[in-house]
């Protein structure tokens, strides 16, 4: 996996390498980039995309806000990510915030904030 931040080929490590405690998972790493992304249990298949702090702070937001959604019992967890992926105009398979990039995350944080709270 290339970071696509600057192309670098990133690092693929245990998640024990990288925080020093092991969750079962691995990680792709871009060290100067400060971009990673984790993996499925021990597998090499990406969680999503490779995120900076930036992105992983607006994905981290677009969580507090999307996950209530099927959490609370709003709806089941399928119906949330079926109101992911129409509301934000998505095919299934990207239909999840770890693929999504700043600009995306930003437009799903308004929607969900307006569905929600009725906030503009």
């Amino acid at each position: 996996m290339d970071c696509p931040y600057c192309g670098k080929t990133a690092l693929f490590m245990s998640s024990k390498d990288f925080y020093g405690k092991d969750f079962g998972s691995n990680m792709y790493v871009c060290k100067s980039c400060d971009a990673y992304v984790g993996t499925h249990g021990n597998s090499k298949a990406p969680l999503g995309t490779m995120a900076n702090a930036q992105l992983r702070s607006l994905r981290k937001a677009a969580h507090s806000l999307f996950d209530p959604l099927w959490k609370g019992r709003k709806m089941s967890r399928d119906g949330a990510y079926r109101w992911l992926q129409d509301n934000m105009n998505l095919p299934a398979d990207k239909a999840h915030i770890g693929m999504l990039n700043d600009d995306q995350c930003k437009e799903l944080i308004q929607k969900l904030k307006t569905y929600r709270f009725g906030a503009n």
